[in-house]
């Protein structure tokens, strides 16, 4: 198993760091190399393979899509609001609140 590329890319940077500052260590290594290329390496220190997890953006999106889904679907299937009797003057301040005068729905007239 590889590793991800930002991870590669600290290693190599760390790897860079520790040269620069100690000249022998590039020997050491080699040497190190040489005497346990042919070792399998310990199980401990074998990384496991990563359990996928969705992108973050596509969770939020699907959240969001879920959320606006269940608004709608509630208000399809909510009642109208119907309020007491309307007098003509205030119909249009009813129907700006939400409200249907009660002539107008199939349950009974005024």
């Amino acid at each position: 198993m590889s590793l991800p590329a930002s991870e590669a890319r600290a290693l190599t940077r760390i790897e860079e760091s520790l040269l620069s500052r100690d000249p022998r260590f590039r020997s050491l290594f080699t040497i190190f190399t040489r005497l346990t290329w042919q070792e399998a390496m310990p199980s401990w220190e074998q990384l496991r393979p990563r359990r996928w997890r969705p992108p973050r953006g596509l969770v939020i999106a699907l959240a969001f899509a879920l959320v606006v889904g269940i608004i709608v679907v509630g208000s399809l299937g909510a009642p109208p609001r119907i309020c007491g009797p309307v007098q003509t003057r205030g119909m249009a301040s009813a129907a700006a609140q939400g409200c249907v005068p009660r002539s107008m729905t199939r349950q009974g007239t005024p």
